[in-house]
């Protein structure tokens, strides 16, 4: 989407933000009415908005529809809870759909979008969401022929602070199973849509098999935010870029989750009428808008920083690299020039194999390549590892406001701090750094003998003495010379053109 769109990350977040926003609002308005009809109405505007979102060709497009989307979504789910009787016979199954369709969205969208493209994750919802409006109708129709009747009797809404704080903090903090976690595994490891969809399945399974626990109500909140706070944890340190190291850190957030959401949302806090239930799911989606709002920029500005900082260190490796010089310089545009935080490390992968056929030393090339990979996935991972500790800090806030603990809390918490601490413990595969040097200052030069290793050592000191007198890195100065938007980065910093004849002299001769 970010691709064919032409968006930002905090765009496509926003395409998720949106809809939050949008529903949480309106759900406030849709759980006030008190017409049955209501869950047709909204699955037939969610349908509609649903095909316009898998049609549209601008970012701007989609989010107007995802707000339409979301409009319909509102009406669809308060008829819904009162069509299914949530408040009654029909409990389990409303909360066991609402875990489910909560959690699994990730894994469902990613076999879609590796089957077929981003845009049949809405196109496929469109005939459901029609189908399910003539469900709705029927049972309106069922129910006005026996002389059903809504019950309007409300029961007491207000729940403790404890717990309503608990519930908003505990969605903003699945941000980071539920978005965060896909974005690093398609956006920064390069994962297949369908492999990272299957990697995801954990989070859903767990949640729904953790739903079935009995216990205290508060036990369970308290304990399964400990829990997810425990599984985010996690994710800010991975020991490397595979899938497998993801699969416990989903256990224990969707143990959480399936723990926690329950005791929540018809436990702790009723959910009795539908008006209830759309003040808590407006609550829920209210604090997922507030993640997002506060996570998506904070993820893209490290993002942003981990690239640039990695093609910086990618320029190093391939002006140190033990290749003839005359390849250098090419190599640095073709390799690093490209990469973007849309996909780094597939783009990087690419220009590698693009550029391997024309590289005659191909174990010099191959090293530089590992080398180049694992520092990117290094910057990467670090890029995410903020926002992942502010989801973990979230879910621990989400536990803490609902105090005082019992012995099984505190007995899941000690479990939960001993876990991460020997996940923590283990040996983390880090690539050796890459060290920018101060072109000012005498350092190693390649030295690969013969004339084009003299070459090359007189060409990288020249460099240096360039970037000396403009105030940059070498690695910078490099970047400028084989790429148009690195140049024009370059002089607005450095106010000189690298690229111009009197101002590569005026560098080289140190005037």
């Amino acid at each position: 989407m970010i691709a064919e769109l032409d968006a930002s990350i905090e765009q496509a977040a926003a395409v998720l933000g949106v809809y939050t926003f949008v529903l949480a609002v309106a759900l406030l308005v849709a759980g006030r009415v008190r017409d049955r009809r209501i869950a047709g109405v909204g699955a037939l505007v969610f349908a509609a908005a649903s095909l316009g979102c898998g049609v549209a060709d601008t970012i701007e497009m989609l989010l107007a529809l995802r707000a339409v989307q979301a409009v319909g979504a509102a009406a669809l789910l308060v008829g819904a809870f009162t069509l299914l009787d949530a408040g009654g016979r029909g409990r389990r199954a409303w909360t066991a759909t609402a875990i489910f369709g909560f959690a699994a969205g990730p894994a469902l969208g990613g076999a879609l979008t590796q089957a077929f493209d981003w845009r049949a994750i809405f196109l496929v919802q469109a005939p459901v969401a029609a189908a399910a409006a003539a469900a709705a109708w029927r049972l309106h129709l069922a129910d006005r022929g026996s002389g059903a009747r809504e019950s309007r009797e409300a029961v007491d809404s207000r729940g403790s602070f404890g717990p309503f704080m608990a519930l908003a903090l505990l969605s903003a903090a699945l941000v980071g199973v539920l978005f965060l976690l896909v974005l690093l595994l398609v956006t920064g490891w390069s994962t297949s849509p369908l492999a990272a969809a299957a990697a995801v399945t954990v989070l859903p399974a767990a949640a729904v098999a953790a739903a079935r626990v009995p216990g205290r109500a508060r036990t369970r909140a308290a304990a399964g935010s400990v829990l997810v706070g425990a599984g985010v944890l996690m994710l800010v340190s991975l020991p490397g870029a595979d899938l497998w190291w993801t699969v416990v850190p989903q256990l224990l957030a969707g143990i959480g989750l399936g723990l926690a959401l329950p005791a929540l949302a018809g436990e702790l806090l009723p959910e009795d009428t539908a008006e209830q239930a759309a003040n808590l799911l407006a609550l829920r989606h209210a604090g997922i808008t507030a993640a997002l709002i506060l996570l998506a920029p904070v993820a893209a500005a490290q993002l942003d920083d981990a690239v640039a900082e990695t093609r910086l260190e990618g320029t190093a490796l391939v002006l140190d690299a033990r290749l003839p010089p005359l390849e250098k310089l090419s190599l640095a545009g073709t390799l690093i020039g490209d990469i973007d935080p849309v996909d780094p490390r597939g783009q990087l992968e690419a220009s590698l194999a693009r550029a391997r056929p024309e590289v005659d030393d191909k174990p010099a090339f191959d090293a530089l390549a590992e080398r180049a990979d694992e520092t990117l996935v290094a910057g990467v991972q670090d890029a995410f590892a903020p926002a992942f500790a502010i989801c973990a800090a979230l879910a621990l806030l989400a536990a803490l406001a609902l105090l005082p603990w019992d012995r099984r809390v505190l007995a899941v918490a000690v479990g939960a701090v001993l876990l991460v601490g020997a996940r923590l413990a283990l040996p983390v595969s880090e690539p050796e750094p890459v060290r920018i040097a101060d072109p000012c200052r005498p350092r190693d030069l390649p030295s690969t003998g013969g004339i084009d290793g003299a070459l090359q050592d007189a060409a990288l000191a020249a460099l240096d003495r360039a970037a000396c007198r403009f105030g940059s890195s070498r690695e910078e100065l490099a970047l400028a010379l084989v790429d148009s938007d690195a140049r024009e980065d370059y002089e607005r910093e450095y106010g000189v053109d690298p690229r111009s004849a009197s101002g590569l002299l005026e560098g080289l001769l140190g005037l």
